[in-house]
């Protein structure tokens, strides 16, 4: 009964170009006990089967888990993720705290909203591909969320079944999870690839399934009977398949399987929800679509510029992941089967998951007009150091990995402390009175001055650790500066680059604060009785981004006179090869005048035909930044002479339009603009 209804509302959902998943909650809605429809499933039933959903699911994430592809994307979404997931638990808890939910189910609302939906982002971009470099890096940040998944939803359950929210708790269901982990990982890795390689090579699709299914219910009971999610288990018996080099074929026969009774499970969902609920908790569930999209597209696109992705890659990005996904039911699921979560959660979830699933594909429609917006409302000045930015990044990540080892090591030693110095909070917070009570009976003292005691105690211990961090984030500004420093093309280079690495390390220093600050206070929020921390977090960054926006004009300064240069260059050439004044500058082959500029890896001349169609727009009208993220910086009108651009000039037949950026910017630019054949070199 449940698949035959899934079926007519999945195709229905399909018509309407909505993803599957809104038709299999509809379904569960029909099938469900809160309308008159002549259809009713056995909710117990149904729940058993849904399980095996859950199961199904964790393993094909697993299957699409490589450990290196996995650790190599990390530089680039390691910061992404964290600020993303650490900026969503942080807005979760306080909505359910301003909603007068319990921290428990507050503490539920944020990690059910901190993972994006793996479904909806691929049906999006199966119908509506954004550039490669976008798909590749919300993909990626999609792949780390659901690692931190597995840790939420090992955590959650350890608290749903009374294990508490007392630091101590935590940390030694965090330890005890990480040993697990570690062993059921290293003992599967040790046996199951040389036994699935000898069960492949029987060349039995049977026997391949049967395996693989059995093997992830296997892992699914074991993890279970060490007081864990089926989940959990699944997901690790997923990678050790992956690691085996065989997973593209294990997931190839189990796909069908994992189909099915994941449409269950979503079924089963929707069977929980009462209509009447969903209404009256309207508001609410308006209230959280609304943080979800804003703070996605916040977290995901400032954290993406702070990691050199642009601001287009990095908008698109956060529009991209602006819903919720079925980890959040998953999660969700686990606070009410042990009754610790409000009883609104659920029917709030539900109505959030289809509004963000109607809004994402709608919103990433409009995306490069966003972009655009952005763009125009941005300052010349930092959208000049942005753009060098990204460029001196892409820079560090070609770099030699010898280069970058003192780099790994001060990031290591960064993470060590931050980790210590929210233990240390952690435990002050948690265990406030009970250490005041402590120091006062022991050293017979008032409790106001044994407060105080303890408040130097704290920061005694974190002083160290703080100077550590401040070393650390200096060691790695200074390591980054000298990799893009070795890279430039020659000394003049060099030099101004060194006048511009001024707003680099600003940047670097907020991207440090900002990606360890909102974990940190999200791992802490739950502890704390007010908001005070997320004020000194707010100040910290204020005072940052002063800095960056006073360095950012000198860097312009930079930028200018780099534009100048070449607007000279090109003229010179012009006459040294004697060129009439009437003819416009043609592209010889030759390589394009370099812009003396900090971090520009290549440019282009690309020459406007009688056939383009961009005959009559102005450059700010074409959005070339936007949809390329490369920028024209002079434009030659009839041999006239180049001119640095505006963005008010309106392209003409025979126009010669110099591009810079990096390599991929000038690339894509130059097919955006309608180059057919390499008509210039890149720089």
């Amino acid at each position: 009964m449940v698949l035959g209804v899934a079926a007519v509302t999945s195709v229905v959902a399909r018509v309407a170009r909505q993803p599957t998943i809104v038709g299999y909650l509809l379904a569960g809605l029909l099938v469900g006990p809160y309308l008159a429809f002549p259809l009713f499933a056995d909710h117990h039933r149904i729940e058993a089967l849904a399980e095996f959903g859950v199961v199904l699911v964790m393993f094909a994430v697993g299957l699409e888990l490589r450990l290196g592809r996995f650790i190599k994307s990390l530089p680039a979404t390691g910061l992404t993720g964290l600020v993303q997931v650490g900026t969503m638990v942080y807005v979760g808890f306080a909505l359910g705290s301003a909603f007068g939910w319990t921290p428990v189910s507050s503490l539920f609302l944020g990690t059910a909203i901190a993972i994006s939906s793996t479904m909806v982002v691929t049906r999006v971009f199966a119908e509506r591909r954004p550039p490669g470099d976008v798909a590749d890096h919300v993909i990626s940040v999609l792949v780390l969320q659901d690692v931190v998944a597995i840790v939420l939803i090992a955590a959650m359950t350890g608290v749903a079944r009374g294990g508490g929210m007392a630091p101590g708790d935590l940390a030694l269901l965090l330890v005890r999870l990480a040993g697990v982990l570690v062993a059921m990982a290293v003992g599967g890795l040790l046996v199951v690839p040389p036994l699935l390689r000898v069960v492949a090579r029987i060349s039995s699709a049977e026997m391949l399934t049967v395996f693989s299914v059995g093997l992830c219910f296997g892992y699914a009971v074991l993890a279970q009977e060490l007081g864990y999610s089926v989940a959990l288990g699944a997901f690790i018996a997923g990678v050790v398949v992956a690691e085996s080099g065989r997973g593209p074929e294990v997931e190839h026969v189990v796909a069908p399987l994992r189909d099915v009774f994941a449409a269950i499970f979503f079924v089963s969902i929707g069977m929980t929800v009462d209509p009447t609920a969903v209404w009256t908790h309207l508001p609410a569930s308006l209230a959280v679509a609304g943080a979800v999209i804003l703070a996605q597209l916040l977290s995901v696109g400032t954290a993406g510029v702070l990691t050199g992705l642009g601001p287009r890659r990095a908008i698109i990005a956060g529009l991209a992941l602006g819903q919720v996904g079925e980890f959040g039911f998953i999660l969700a699921g686990i606070g009410a089967a042990s009754g610790v979560v409000d009883g609104a959660l659920q029917p709030i979830l539900v109505t959030v998951a289809v509004l963000t699933s109607l809004t994402t594909p709608l919103t990433l429609r409009h995306s490069e007009a966003f972009v655009g917006l952005v763009n125009r409302l941005t300052p010349a000045r930092l959208l000049h150091l942005l753009s060098l930015y990204e460029s001196w990044l892409e820079r560090l990540r070609d770099a030699k990995p010898g280069a970058r080892s003192p780099l790994r090591r001060a990031f290591v030693f960064l993470t060590v402390d931050v980790l210590v110095i929210v233990a240390v909070l952690g435990v002050a917070i948690a265990w406030a009175p009970e250490l005041t009570t402590l120091i006062a009976d022991a050293v017979d003292l008032s409790r106001t001055t044994s407060r105080l005691l303890l408040a130097g105690a704290v920061i005694l211990l974190s002083l160290p650790l703080l100077f550590g961090v401040v070393r650390n984030a200096t060691l790695i500004s200074k390591t980054i500066g000298d990799i893009i420093v070795s890279s430039a093309t020659s000394d003049e280079e060099a030099t101004t680059t060194r006048i511009a690495l001024h707003g680099l390390r600003a940047l670097i220093y907020l991207a440090i604060v900002v990606g360890v600050g909102l974990p940190a206070v999200a791992a802490l929020r739950p502890l704390m009785d007010g908001y005070y921390a997320i004020p000194i977090l707010a100040g910290v960054v204020v005072v940052l981004s002063v800095v960056v926006w006073r360095r950012a004009g000198r860097v312009d300064e930079v930028y200018q006179s780099g534009v100048r240069e070449l607007v000279e260059r090109i003229a010179q050439r012009a006459r040294t090869a004697g060129a009439p004044e009437t003819e416009a500058l043609e592209v010889d082959g030759h390589d394009a005048p370099r812009a003396v500029l900090p971090g520009i890896d290549g440019s282009a001349e690309v020459v406007v035909g009688p056939d383009s169609t961009l005959l009559g727009k102005s450059l700010r009208e074409l959005g070339l930044r936007v949809a390329t993220g490369a920028t024209v910086l002079a434009i030659d009108h009839h041999g006239g002479g180049a001119t640095a651009a505006t963005g008010d000039e309106r392209l003409e037949v025979g126009d010669v339009c110099i591009i810079a950026g990096s390599a991929a910017a000038v690339a894509a630019a130059r097919r955006a603009l309608g180059e057919q054949e390499p008509s210039a070199s890149e720089g």
